[in-house]
């Protein structure tokens, strides 16, 4: 068994000992197969490959190439961007060569992702872009799969972010468009992917009108959203849910036990799907909005 494919992988995402074995096993018995291969249970390391991007059986061979491989390393990398864990996002996509990948839906996953990244992470407008472009212009030309829908969406966010708003306007009403035409789909029993990737659109559709001041209709939005979350029983959206309802709600002028209830449901979320941007941003606003209340008393 190779165990430093293992190691060279989880440490160019990013993630220590203590990290990787966070809510699979103790960070010793990690340290124990990487340093002096006592492999543990095979439950817990599928998990732990998972976790990788990784299967048991990849640790024993060197096909960067293979097809399944790539696959589950930008399925890998849609869920750590779903989790806004962009670095292990970034470091699994920089493992797959696009020319690697024949099938116009795994060229398309490939540069939603990449697209998307730049999107959210204020990439280079031209480069994000040009991904998005690729799929719209090229892939799918008829724009007949959810591929052109991500494409829409990333890039109203783009300009949405560099206060491009009437250009946004023009992405996001595709989007939305596309999300009512769709709103009332069984959820429940949904393929997975497409479940993900519409909850993902909703929560983005309801922070563009949170943006354009139209609070109510985002609330509302935010609500489909949980709706649906609570559909495949998906906790790790709901974080940042409860955020935007949060700020919505002080935007608003709501009451102080509205909002406060709606930070500490943020926080709950956050803890249990290990998100820490969203615990810094909740007690970020949390202490500012307390610091408003005494000073206004």
């Amino acid at each position: 068994m190779d165990i430093q494919k293992f190691v060279r992988q989880r440490k160019s995402l990013g993630y220590s000992q203590v990290e990787l074995s966070r809510g699979i096993c103790t960070q010793s018995t990690l340290s124990k197969f990487e340093n002096s291969g006592k492999v543990p249970s095979l439950s817990i390391l599928e998990q732990l490959c998972r976790r990788l991007g990784l299967t048991i059986d990849e640790l024993n061979q060197d096909d960067a190439s293979s097809l399944r491989y790539l696959r589950r390393l930008m399925d890998t990398a849609e869920q750590h961007l779903m989790l806004e864990r962009f670095p292990q996002a970034i470091g699994l996509l920089k493992k797959v060569a696009p020319e690697n990948l024949a099938a116009p839906q795994d060229q398309m996953q490939y540069y939603y992702l990449q697209g998307m990244i730049g999107a959210l992470t204020s990439g280079q407008l031209s480069a994000t872009l040009f991904n998005f472009t690729k799929i719209l212009d090229e892939l799918d030309e008829e724009h007949q799969t959810i591929f052109s829908q991500l494409a829409y969406l990333g890039s109203g966010i783009l300009y949405a972010r560099q206060g491009s708003m009437d250009h946004a306007d023009f992405f996001f009403a595709k989007v939305i468009t596309y999300l009512q035409e769709n709103a009332s789909d069984d959820w429940s029993k949904a393929e997975r992917l497409r479940y993900l990737r519409t909850i993902m659109m909703t929560y983005y559709a309801a922070e563009y009108h949170a943006l354009n001041h139209r609070l109510p209709i985002s609330n509302k939005v935010l609500d489909q959203a949980i709706g649906m979350c609570a559909a495949q029983h998906v906790t790790y959206f709901l974080p940042r849910i409860k955020l935007l309802q949060a700020n919505n709600a002080i935007e608003a002028g709501g009451s102080i036990d509205s909002v406060r209830r709606l930070l500490t449901e943020a926080m709950v979320f956050a803890r249990f799907n290990h998100s820490e941007v969203v615990e810094v941003q909740v007690a970020t606003i949390r202490k500012n909005f307390e610091n408003e209340i005494v000073n206004n008393d």
